[in-house]
């Protein structure tokens, strides 16, 4: 019989002795062991013949299986006590540590996979944000801070969110912050003043998102000032 494996390719006898029971492409529980043991013996003969040095846990195997094998042909009934050498006592006994040793190695590539995409997995840990905000203040006179016009700001979002039905739209237009910019003085341009809720004329999220950002430029450039007279009156916006 000749075998095109090398040794080198198992990392131990039993990993061996399972690649000659998928070599037999039947599944183990129909397989009679004592074909394994012959085709596992065969091969580290083969290997002993052309003087190919054998890892001693091979040999080992060689002798257990060997001494399985001999008390089978004499029909001894097993009655040896846990001092026996050899530790596996049965071809049952055999079968099942393939099984088990297969059980592992399965584990172990699950385990190798979790591992490489953990590896591709990149994390960082958190930081300050407060260095990359902007230090600059609303232009206003009554103390009116960039947390209060962003309640004002959900507050929007929340009336608009129950308006229904909501528009809907096959395509998308680009909704750029400067254009919002030039609606607003445009707006400004007709009236002195105007409510901070009546800029968000459209329910549609880009242009709710943009026509913010569109006042916290323009009161950052300082032309528009946002003022409230008392804590939780209306915000207006004026002409600067």
């Amino acid at each position: 019989m000749e075998f095109q494996i090398n040794i080198e390719n198992f990392e131990g006898p039993m990993d061996l002795l399972l690649h000659l029971v998928k070599e037999t492409k039947l599944d183990i529980y129909e397989i009679k062991m004592s074909e394994i043991i012959d085709k596992y013996l065969t091969y580290i003969h083969s290997l002993n013949s052309l003087n190919i040095d054998i890892s001693s846990d091979f040999l080992i195997m060689a002798s257990t299986l060997i001494h399985l094998k001999s008390k089978k042909l004499i029909g001894k009934v097993e009655e040896e006590n846990e001092d026996d050498e050899f530790n596996i006592a049965s071809e049952e006994e055999l079968k099942n540590k393939i099984i088990e040793y297969e059980q592992y190695k399965e584990m172990t590539k699950n385990f190798q996979e979790l591992a490489e995409k953990r590896r591709q997995i990149y994390t960082k840990l958190p930081e300050n944000l407060k260095n990359y905000q902007d230090n600059y203040e609303l232009f206003n006179e009554q103390g009116l801070t960039k947390v209060d016009l962003a309640k004002a700001f959900a507050e929007v979002m929340m009336r608009l969110s129950y308006k229904e039905p909501k528009q809907t739209k096959i395509t998308k237009k680009e909704i750029s912050v400067l254009s919002r910019k030039i609606w607003i003085r445009q707006v400004l341009e007709k009236k002195e003043k105007c409510e901070f809720m009546e800029l968000f004329d459209q329910n549609e999220k880009d242009v709710i998102i943009a026509t913010f950002l569109a006042i916290l430029e323009m009161s950052k450039e300082r032309t528009i000032k946002i003022t409230q007279q008392k804590l939780f009156e209306n915000i207006w916006i004026w002409r600067v």
